[in-house]
C-alpha cells in the first residue's frame, strides 16, 4: 500500500477490534495534512456538466483524491481508500424511472405516485449502476493495491423507497398501506444484495481481502459495510420493528462484519432493538450537528459496548481522553483530525496511553 508504511499492524488491530481484543491499543485514524502542505481539496464545479463528471468520471475522481493521499498524512489506523459512490441512497439509482440531480450529492425525485401503476423495476443498464460497477473496477485497475476501494453508500432500504416514493408519502404509507411498503423493500433488498456482491467481488482482492467504507475508515475482512435507516428519526419503535428491523437482520446475516450507522440522538429510542441482533457487530455513533457532545450520552455508548457490540465514532480532539476513561478500548475505533503532523502523533501516542480493557 502507498501513503502508508503500516498497513499490516493496521490490519492486525482492525481484526482485533472485530474479535473484540486489543494488540497494543484500540483502533484510531487520525489523519493531517502533511508539513508543508497548502492543499485544499477540489471544490464541486458549478457547470451541471462538470458536476456530472465531478461524480462519475474514474479519472476526474482518482486525480483529486491521488492528489489528497499524496498531501495527507495517515497516522494510527488511518488508511488511503477512495469512497465509490455518488451520495447516499445509491440502491434509488438504480431502478427504472428515476430521477436525480447532482449537486454536493446526488438528489432524487420521486416517481412512485401508485405502487401498482409505477412498479419498481431493476434496470441494469441505468447509468448510476453501470457507472458504480465500471469506476469500482477502474478504480482497482489503477490501484493495484496502492490504496484501497470502498464500498459505495448504498443506504437502507426504507431511506431508498423514501427517495423514490418521497418521504412524506412513505410515512403516511406506513400507517395506511403497508403490503406494498413491504414488497417494495423486499424488492430493494434484493437489487442491494445482489449489486453489493458485484461490487464486492471486483473490491476484494485489491482491498487484501476485505472490504471498507470509506467515510469512516473501517476495514474488515470478508464483507463489511454499514447498514442504515435514517427516517427511523421519524417514527416509533413499532414501526421500526415492522418496516426497518428485518432488513438489518437480513443484512447482518449476510455480511461478515455488519455496521450500523446510528444518525444521531433519535434513534436512542430503538437501540434495544438493534442490540438485540446478534449477528449485528457494530454501531457507528454518529455526532449529528447541533447536538450534544458524546460526552452526555457515556451511559448509551457503555450500554453498546456491554451488549458486546463495538462501536465507531469521529470524535474532537478534546474528547478523546475523557471518552477512554469511560469506555473499554476493546471494539473502540475512533476518528479524528488533526491540523498538523505534531497533533496526529501526539493523539495516537495519548490514545495508546489510555487503552484499557
Amino acid at each position: 500500500m502507498d501513503y502508508k508504511n503500516d498497513w499490516i499492524k493496521t490490519r492486525e488491530r482492525f481484526s482485533a477490534f472485530w474479535n473484540n481484543e486489543i494488540i497494543d491499543r484500540c483502533c484510531v485514524s487520525v489523519t493531517s495534512p502533511k508539513n508543508g502542505s497548502n492543499f485544499i481539496y477540489e471544490a464541486l464545479p458549478k457547470k451541471a456538466e462538470d458536476k456530472l463528471k465531478y461524480w462519475t468520471d474514474g479519472e476526474w475522481i482518482l486525480k483529486r483524491n491521488r492528489a489528497y493521499f499524496e498531501n495527507t498524512c495517515f497516522y494510527g489506523d488511518a488508511f488511503p481508500q477512495v469512497f465509490l459512490g455518488f451520495g447516499t441512497a445509491g440502491t434509488a439509482g438504480f431502478f427504472k424511472n428515476i430521477r436525480y440531480q447532482f449537486e454536493d450529492t446526488v438528489w432524487f425525485f420521486p416517481f412512485i405516485k401508485d405502487y401498482k401503476t409505477d412498479p419498481l423495476e431493476f434496470d441494469s443498464n441505468s447509468f448510476l449502476y453501470r457507472k458504480t460497477i465500471d469506476i469500482a473496477q477502474y478504480l482497482v485497475n489503477e490501484s493495484k493495491g496502492s490504496f484501497f476501494v470502498s464500498m459505495p453508500d448504498l443506504s437502507g432500504n426504507l431511506d431508498s423507497l423514501a427517495h423514490m416514493r418521497g418521504s412524506s408519502n412513505i410515512l403516511i404509507d406506513m400507517i395506511t398501506d403497508e403490503e406494498p411498503v413491504v414488497g417494495a423493500l423486499q424488492k430493494i433488498q434484493d437489487v442491494r444484495i445482489k449489486t453489493s456482491n458485484e461490487i464486492f467481488k471486483i473490491v476484494t482482492a485489491n482491498n487484501d481481502g476485505g472490504s471498507c467504507i470509506g467515510w469512516l475508515n473501517t476495514w474488515g475482512e470478508g464483507k463489511h459495510d454499514q447498514m442504515q435507516c435514517d427516517l427511523s428519526v421519524m417514527i416509533s419503535p413499532q414501526m421500526y420493528e415492522e418496516f426497518a428491523i428485518p432488513e438489518i437482520k437480513a443484512q447482518s446475516n449476510w455480511l461478515d462484519h455488519p455496521l450500523y450507522h446510528f444518525d444521531g440522538i433519535e434513534q436512542i429510542r430503538h437501540l434495544d432493538m438493534l442490540l438485540s441482533i446478534k449477528e449485528l457487530e457494530a454501531i457507528q455513533w454518529t455526532c449529528v450537528e447541533g447536538q450534544p457532545s458524546p460526552l452526555e450520552f457515556i451511559p448509551v455508548l457503555q450500554k453498546i459496548q456491554q451488549a458486546g457490540k463495538k462501536i465507531v465514532m469521529a470524535i474532537k480532539p478534546e474528547e478523546l481522553e475523557p471518552l477512554m476513561q469511560q469506555l473499554s478500548s476493546k471494539g473502540l475505533l475512533l476518528l479524528l483530525s488533526a491540523s498538523s503532523e505534531d497533533e496526529a502523533k501526539a493523539l495516537v501516542h495519548k490514545a495508546e496511553k489510555l487503552t484499557h480493557e
